[in-house]
């Protein structure tokens, strides 16, 4: 595995040490140029003034930032700002001047800072390639694939959703078939108390009709001139048949009784399990490495 330690240490260290990095000639400006030759740092005017001396004008000059690598070289301990630093501490992992390998580092292993930079900025590189070939393409992949688990699982919702309301019509389409029947048989009730009724009131019309016949027959004898047939003895039993009155019936439709359906249909109407949460193994995702080099 890469370490970030080398690569805090140097960052770290680089921004402090520049801020020391001022111009040799004046010690007042701040340095933009550095001489191979001498070595020391320019500003702007100094290095127009080593440029015309005749002792430093076939100096090598260099712009700071044209070799990161050179440029290590002329860095300013953080430490004792007036010393450069000339070495790195393995142990301590620090770059440090002559001064500092006699007050604290006497003993440690040092090597020269130029092969400690080249070793940081390898690492440095190795993460970076780490980062762009690898890490930055997987967790692009990762976003896509849950974009695509969103749109999938929104498909499915949808897909389901038809589902349930279709099987919820299919139950109201069944209860209402059910309703009309039970219509039916009130209807089915209904008629067969009118029939009966129909039927006790015909045998009632029957011996009132006989009655009134009965009835204006007396009337007639009652009223008209006695004569011998008058006299003649009535039939004792002459409304010994209407003395039995026929049999009557109350109707009455009994009211619905709600049954247990809508307490069936919330426990039988189904349900849906839990949403499946499975966490996809490093197995699979790590295979993308390998699918987006190819």
């Amino acid at each position: 595995m890469v370490e970030y330690q080398h690569m805090d240490t140097l960052t770290s260290y680089q921004s402090r040490a520049q801020h020391f990095v001022e111009c040799d000639e004046c010690e007042d400006d701040p340095a933009i140029f550095f001489c191979k030759t001498c070595p020391g740092n320019l500003c702007e005017k100094c290095k127009s003034q080593h440029k015309i001396r005749k002792i430093t004008k076939n100096h090598e000059i260099k712009e700071f930032g044209t070799d990161n690598e050179e440029l290590v070289d002329f860095l300013y301990c953080s430490d004792h700002k007036t010393k450069r630093i000339e070495c790195y501490c393995d142990p301590c992992k620090k770059p440090v001047c002559t001064d500092c390998i006699v007050l604290f580092h006497n003993g440690h292993v040092v090597r020269t800072i130029s092969s400690a930079y080249k070793e940081i900025k390898e690492e440095m590189q190795t993460q970076k390639d780490a980062i762009d070939q690898y890490f930055l393409p997987k967790y692009t992949w990762l976003l896509g694939r849950e974009a695509e688990k969103r749109s999938e699982l929104k498909k499915q919702a949808n897909i389901i959703q038809k589902e349930i309301r279709a099987y919820t019509q299919n139950v109201i389409e069944m209860v209402k078939s059910i309703g009309e029947k039970t219509v039916q048989d009130l209807h089915d009730q209904e008629k067969n108390g009118l029939r009966q009724i129909n039927e006790t009131s015909d045998e009632l019309r029957k011996k009132i009709s006989k009655l009134k016949e009965i009835e204006e027959n007396l009337s007639g004898q009652i009223k008209g001139n006695p004569g011998m047939q008058f006299f003649t003895p009535m039939n004792s039993n002459l409304l010994g048949e209407f003395e039995t009155f026929p049999k009557t019936f109350n109707y009455k439709l009994h009211t619905f009784q709600v049954g247990r359906l809508p307490s069936l249909v919330a426990v039988n109407y189904g349900a849906l399990a839990d949403l499946s949460i499975v966490q996809v193994s490093q197995t699979d995702t790590c295979t993308i490495y390998n699918v987006l080099t190819v």
